[in-house]
């Protein structure tokens, strides 16, 4: 099986989804219609305005057409000559801004012509060969289903047993659990790391990250997977930083972050689905009944919030999906269901 990526341009976001040559999800980026004026992303170039020169942090505060303020680092050399308080510089998003943190900028040569920014998928670390392939219904299951991964608590481990991801202020702690699992020690762990791994990367997670192994018995169980941690860190596309084990079984290492996490992108801070993701869902759900049903009037049924927000329409859905399907659906509130709920029929 090939590495592929699944592209869906849904209504109201696109979403890309690289998968292994195993079929598991690898990597996950989401881009929203809403926010497309009101965030930049990695990649993109910009005349921006120095707002602020700070010789403590060796940096400056750049203003950018969107968004919050950038970050400018000097390095090494210091201030250049034509950063001061009013200027007008050219500037690359070198990482999207992150909850509580504006994105972070690397100055462009003042001749610089600026250039349009990444797709989604140039932004995405793929290997060379991979595959890119347009989402039909089934691909957007596979995306779902990807996504339902990237934002559980608990990933089980191939072979039984599993980790418990948990992703606080200070750092991301993965704990491993041998649960029901034959094996133990090294192998188990070897197993758990693939999966933590795998899943630090699909999820967007860095900063510090502390993962809690499975007890080893011998020295050389725990020579074998510090050996296959370090492989692991080289393998992953982003910068990683890895301490030695610990004598309590626990690793802590530092992975650079480019990106939002799924979660911060598709949830709330109460950890439950925002109204927008519940109704973007629903007309992924009502396009998918319009494309098993091709000829019949469709209705998308919705409580008072999805409703609400729907019939807003800030994103223009309803004249895209007319272009995709034409205009043979319906948006009903349905008061009996409860804020967020909804259903898709085909009439």
């Amino acid at each position: 099986m090939t590495e592929t990526v699944l592209v869906d341009e849904a209504i109201g976001e696109t979403r890309a989804c690289l998968f292994d040559d195993q079929g598991q999800a690898v990597e996950l980026l989401i881009e929203r219609w809403s926010e497309r004026v009101t965030r930049v992303t990695e990649g993109s170039q910009h005349q921006g305005k120095v707002v602020k020169v700070d010789a403590g942090l060796n940096a400056a505060f750049v203003e950018l057409p969107m968004g919050e303020a950038g970050f400018l680092p000097f390095g090494k050399k210091g201030r250049p000559a034509s950063i001061h308080e009013g200027a007008k510089i050219l500037v690359q998003v070198s990482r999207e801004a992150l909850p509580g943190k504006g994105p972070n900028l690397m100055l462009l040569p003042d001749d610089a012509q600026i250039s349009a920014a990444p797709s989604l998928v140039q932004r995405m670390y793929l290997p060379g060969g991979v595959e890119v392939e347009t989402a039909d219904r089934a691909g957007r299951e596979q995306i779902d289903a990807s996504i339902d991964q990237a934002l559980g608590k608990l990933v089980t481990i191939p072979g039984g047993g599993n980790i418990a991801i948990e992703q606080t202020r200070a750092l991301v702690a993965i704990d491993v659990d041998t649960a029901n699992s034959p094996q133990t020690g090294g192998k188990f762990n070897y197993k758990a790391a693939q999966t933590a791994f795998r899943h630090l990367r699909l999820r967007s997670l860095g900063g510090i990250v502390v993962i809690d192994f499975a007890p080893m018995r011998t020295k050389n169980e725990r020579a074998a997977l510090a050996a296959a941690l370090n492989a692991m860190a080289k393998h992953d596309p982003a910068r990683v930083d890895l301490l030695p084990m610990s004598r309590f079984g626990t690793v802590e290492l530092l992975r650079r972050r480019t990106m939002r996490s799924p979660s911060e992108i598709l949830l709330g801070r109460n950890g439950k689905k925002t109204l927008e993701t519940i109704a973007l869902e629903s007309l992924r759900g009502l396009e998918n009944e319009a494309l098993a049903n091709t000829s019949k009037q469709l209705k998308l049924r919705a409580g008072a919030a999805i409703f609400a927000w729907l019939e807003e329409d800030n994103i223009g859905w309803q004249e895209e999906l007319v272009n995709r399907i034409g205009s043979r659906f319906k948006l009903v509130r349905e008061d009996n269901f409860s804020r967020q709920q909804w259903e898709a029929v085909a009439l």
